[in-house]
């Protein structure tokens, strides 16, 4: 299956491995991870030890932590490269297997925080020179 906020091309297996470990989260802590996951790639550092309070009773261990958020991270900058609007993403990751609660909290921080990214990713970007 093809996956808009991947490119229009199949969703990687390794994120699919990692939607089960998404979806032991709350949709409040799935929220406040996201929040987290956008600091980091919009240049603030990750509070590492708020991540490892709000993951504590799905009994995460620390490469889950890891995976978490590089999973979200991969979700967001994908989602944001393709001009992904929010209720597509939100469909898709619920085709994936993400709980709709959970989708819908990383839908509502992506919808939030889509200018932002968007800025920060083409800030990032590969420009070539331009020769006159």
């Amino acid at each position: 299956m093809r996956f808009r906020f991947c490119g229009d091309l199949d969703c990687p297996d390794w994120l699919l491995a990692e939607i089960s470990i998404l979806s032991k989260l709350t949709s409040v802590k799935m929220k406040l991870l996201c929040a987290q996951v956008i600091k980091d790639i919009l240049g603030d550092s990750i509070d590492y030890g708020k991540v490892g309070k709000l993951t504590a009773d799905a009994k995460y261990e620390d490469s889950d932590i890891k995976a978490a958020i590089a999973a979200l991270s991969f979700i967001f900058t994908s989602a944001a490269k393709h001009s992904v609007a929010g209720d597509t993403l939100d469909n898709e990751l619920q085709q994936l297997g993400l709980p709709k609660e959970n989708a819908g909290s990383v839908c509502k921080v992506y919808g939030d925080n889509i200018q932002k990214l968007t800025a920060a990713l083409n800030d990032r970007s590969l420009r070539g020179i331009h020769i006159m």
